[in-house]
């Protein structure tokens, strides 16, 4: 078997659709000054992976991928400071603008914003959209306890529904974690997936959804518990009077409307669950590299190339097309 997975590592070629990555990230500088600054020097568990553009080309290449789009992962850029937060984040976005601007058949940018101040989140959504010409914004399903759907931050939706944006999703550190508990579990192990559920849900039941509907968010690593917690929710809600707007509130028809990145160990089990939830033109490709390795997206991606849940159409349209429609600017190379 060993003998097998050294093989498939060194031989993988994908099966011949040239995939878009909708979820994999970059390190620049600023960033990783940032994380060794503030004493994170593992943060999530987890040393911070090497990464250099040219080896995430090389990686590109083997694993089939025509264009990444960039984004910053967890923690994310708040380390406690407004300002440090605000300076931060155009450095961030600059460096990944540059990388853009030296392979744009390459790369693309999600930026990032330093929530959850509202008027220095919208100045950079403005420097971003009108100045880099980024693709879209990342952000993470909390900061520092302000979760997404929070009141206080409709100010930056609204902006980012002005752009009709694509926003992507990333989990972060939960604001509270029981102690002594699966405490040599690192955090994106399990904690991650509840972030995401909690912040996803917490978006529909404060309308957030509803409020911003020309914002199209991607949920990470096939909308973690979410398939499984689903019918759990809607049940509850109809034994309550939970309402956005004065509507009933649809978990089904929320979710069917929502993107889901397919990052991670979704088979063989997740990604059934999402496919009862949602069609195949509402997947997208991702990597997450390079915090999984290169041998650990080869093994996954291997994976999605088998897997019979998805015909050679739907395969085709998670790996590229879905990503196409998406954005407008991409060309089909």
């Amino acid at each position: 078997m060993q003998i097998n997975l050294e093989n498939l590592i060194r031989d993988y070629k994908g099966d011949g659709i040239p995939k878009i990555d909708m979820h994999v990230h970059y390190l620049p500088q600023a960033y990783k000054d940032a994380l060794l600054n503030s004493g994170k020097k593992n943060p999530d568990g987890f040393p911070i992976p090497k990464w250099d553009p040219e080896e995430h080309l090389k990686t590109m290449e083997q694993l089939g991928i025509s264009k990444s789009m960039l984004s910053i992962s967890s923690p994310h850029i708040n380390f406690g400071d407004k300002t440090d937060a605000k300076i931060l984040a155009r450095k961030v976005n600059e460096e990944g603008a540059e990388l853009v601007k030296r392979y744009p058949d390459k790369f693309g940018l999600f930026a990032s914003l330093p929530l959850p101040d509202v008027k220095d989140s919208i100045d950079e959504i403005r420097y971003a959209k009108d100045i880099l010409h980024v693709d879209g914004f990342a952000l993470p399903t909390n900061t520092h306890g302000v979760y997404l759907g929070n009141p206080c931050l409709d100010p930056i939706f609204e902006e980012l529904n002005r752009h009709k944006a694509v926003v992507v999703i990333h989990p972060n550190k939960p604001s509270s974690i029981p102690e002594n508990v699966v405490e040599d579990l690192p955090i994106p192990m399990m904690e991650f997936f509840f972030d995401t559920t909690r912040t996803v849900i917490n978006m529909i039941l404060k309308g957030t959804l509803k409020k911003f509907p020309d914002i199209k968010f991607i949920i990470p690593h096939a909308g973690a518990f979410l398939p499984i917690l689903a019918d759990r929710i809607a049940g509850a809600i109809q034994m309550t009077s939970i309402k956005t707007n004065e509507d009933k509130v649809d978990i089904y028809n929320a979710l069917k409307n929502l993107y889901f990145d397919v990052a991670g160990v979704c088979l063989p089990r997740q990604l059934d669950a999402l496919l009862q939830l949602v069609s195949a033109d509402h997947l997208l490709y991702g990597s997450d590299y390079p915090y999984t390795s290169k041998a650990g997206c080869i093994v996954l991606a291997d994976a999605l190339d088998k897997t019979n849940l998805l015909d050679n159409d739907q395969h085709r349209a998670v790996y590229r097309d879905n990503a196409l429609n998406l954005f407008s600017n991409l060309k089909d190379e």
